[in-house]
């Protein structure tokens, strides 16, 4: 009898772990039916440099890590180009596009056109003019310049005792707003001090355009003080320029000249190491993909009302971006919180934060130049 009643208790139990583990399964195989196999667009900048390329593998990731198909779109650069890829995503069915606009004038009409059809379109590291896109994913360009100026004339101030020399400014290409804001970032803390002589050329960050142009404003206005920049590429055309007339020192030498600039790419890095250059800072390109499709889900799935109000803060609490280790782990800290949610041109801007560089955290992983060292390889 006892041995009968063990038997039965076990039979129970068996079938009660079996029931629970078909349980399981089945609300596992429900919740995976229950999420949508997207399709996305995404149209890039340009692809010409290590931290488009890095900023779309994070895009790619992120959307293999969700199950989600994307295509990349390269526009050179050129509105034309961008305008007949945005149409092209559409006639191909895309659940929604992300987007870097060439020109925020000029690709206005395509947001428009892209919402009209039944296809939202969300920006990240550049901006249009148009209430056609519910939000744009970006740092604030202008301010990024004013604290990398600032930190020339701390430097000016700690080494000479006064803020005073010739300062070069290598900048992108005047057509870009993001690149007139980080020009006139610079323009404005310079301007403040009587004693700098300042010299600005756009280079459409070209390196041969920024060496070229360091390189006869040194033979006109004399050796430079400092030179800031809208890129890396540039600091470093300008830095060629230096070498060639015998002007690039390392820090902490006499004679060294201070370089400054936004963005923090390998090579950048390497120099920074080797003492040839001071400061950078980083946007959170890694993350730009991922916040952008996670708020164009949410406008697909919920509707624009669901977004982020302007005034409101979004922090790593209200939203983690999360995924795969892919070699490196990119979203391990949230690098781009708190964001402020502003206003920007009749939509929302979640105004994300960037990362100082220096030749004290110059190894640090959350530099996407970094990430590139093991994704770009």
């Amino acid at each position: 009898m006892k041995r009968s009643l063990k038997i039965m208790v076990v039979l129970v139990l068996f079938s009660v772990i079996l029931m629970l583990s078909i349980g399981q399964i089945a609300l596992a195989e429900k919740e995976e039916a229950g999420k949508k196999s997207y399709f996305f667009g995404h149209d890039s900048l340009y692809m010409g440099d290590e931290w488009m390329k890095v900023t779309d593998k994070a895009i790619h990731y992120y959307c293999e890590d969700n199950g989600w198909k994307v295509l990349t779109q390269n526009a050179h650069l050129k509105a034309e180009d961008q305008i007949k890829q945005m149409r092209y995503f559409v006639s191909q069915g895309v659940d929604g596009i992300i987007w870097s606009p060439v020109d925020a004038v000029a690709t206005a009409n395509v947001a428009k056109y892209c919402k009209d059809n039944g296809v939202p379109t969300i920006t990240y590291n550049t901006d249009v003019k148009s209430d056609a896109v519910p939000i744009t994913i970006l740092f604030d360009s202008y301010a990024v310049a004013k604290a990398v100026a600032n930190e020339v004339v701390n430097y000016l101030k700690e080494t000479n005792g006064k803020v005073e020399g010739v300062v070069i400014s290598l900048q992108g290409d005047a057509a870009n707003d993001t690149d007139r804001d980080r020009g006139q970032g610079y323009k404005d803390v310079f301007s403040q001090y009587p004693g700098i002589n300042f010299i600005e050329y756009y280079t459409l960050s070209k390196m041969e355009v920024a060496e070229t142009s360091t390189f006869n404003a040194i033979q006109q206005f004399g050796k430079p003080v400092a030179i800031v920049s809208q890129n890396t590429t540039n600091s470093r055309g300008g830095m060629n320029a230096l070498k060639r007339q015998g002007m690039l020192v390392k820090r902490g030498d006499p004679g060294h000249v201070f370089i400054a600039s936004i963005g923090g790419a390998p090579a950048y890095l390497d120099m920074m190491k080797e003492g040839y250059c001071d400061v950078g800072y980083v946007q959170p390109n890694l993350f730009y993909g991922p916040l952008a499709l996670h708020y164009l889900k949410v406008v697909i799935e919920q509707g624009e009302s669901a977004l982020p109000n302007i005034g409101d803060v979004v922090t790593e609490d209200d939203l983690k971006i999360t995924g795969g280790t892919h070699d490196i782990n990119p979203w391990k800290d949230q690098v781009w919180a708190p964001a402020e949610v502003a206003e920007r041109w009749g939509h929302r801007w979640l105004k994300v934060q960037g990362m100082m560089v220096t030749p004290e955290n110059v190894d640090d992983n959350r530099i996407w130049g970094n990430a590139a060292r093991v994704w770009l390889k």
